[in-house]
């Protein structure tokens, strides 16, 4: 079904559900994975007996991946996911053990009645899943470009400028699985979500000390309520390489991997 197809049968939908529940026809789907979990299936299902369904997502990943085409109706719907440590998943993959190591948890989102996004073109359903598991439900007619938490990106970056500093790591993917938790702390600790702060964040985590955020001045920083995004990215470029070296001196080895 061609795109411009997909986005007149969905709008056709939401018309018809205008004087009632909203109805979602020939809906994509893209489920943006912001936990440390390796993802098996997210299922997303509505009180009228619709489902839509991705397969396997990443820690940290789900951008581009699309799965069409859905029915949905309604504003309140059910998520059933299932997942579990990348280490532990690898690991039990075939001693008979890898159910045990999957978790299976439920979770209600909530989408807006009037979600609907203005303009041309297919409309996609985004599922975001937050590093604290709370879900939240969005459309919009964009592919690319709505990652909320920049964990890929921040991973890319930090093995480009940095991979011959990241001793006790054999590959992107391994530092991958390690950044994706220690991006769960820095959001439900200190809401880190710009990508020039989640950064100067993992600047610090990986090259620096693992316990930076120990330090009076950093804290001060991250806990400020009125910081704004950004702000911690600047503050952090503009230490002195002396007090990167007092962080560094003082502070436990970067880079740790038992989080």
């Amino acid at each position: 079904m061609g795109k411009a197809l997909i986005g007149g049968v969905l709008w056709l939908g939401l018309l018809a559900g205008c004087h009632g529940e909203p109805t979602y026809s020939g809906v994509s789907v893209i489920t943006y994975n912001y936990t440390p979990w390796d993802l098996t299936s997210v299922r997303i299902a509505d009180s009228h007996g619709g489902v839509a369904a991705s397969g396997a997502i990443r820690s940290g990943g789900g951008e581009g991946s699309v799965s069409c085409c859905y029915t949905l109706k309604g504003t309140d719907f059910t998520v059933r996911w299932k997942g579990g440590d990348a280490d532990l998943m690898r690991k039990h993959m075939f001693d008979g053990k890898f159910d045990d190591v999957i978790f299976t948890k439920e979770t209600t989102a909530h989408l807006p009645s009037n979600a609907s996004p203005s303009g041309d073109g297919p409309v996609i359903l985004e599922l975001h899943i937050y590093p604290d598991e709370h879900m939240e439900l969005a459309l919009s007619r964009q592919l690319l470009g709505q990652v909320r938490i920049p964990i890929p990106d921040t991973t890319r970056w930090l093995y480009e400028h940095h991979q011959q500093e990241l001793t006790g790591y054999e590959d992107i993917h391994e530092l991958r699985y390690v950044l994706a938790k220690i991006a769960k702390q820095a959001w439900v600790h200190y809401r880190i979500e710009d990508a020039a702060d989640m950064r100067a964040y993992m600047f610090l985590y990986f090259m620096v000390a693992s316990d930076f955020d120990k330090d009076a001045q950093i804290s001060a920083l991250l806990k400020d309520q009125n910081r704004k995004p950004g702000t911690f990215g600047q503050a952090v470029a503009a230490l002195s390489k002396e007090k990167l070296a007092q962080l560094k001196a003082s502070g436990t080895p970067p880079g740790d991997k038992r989080v």
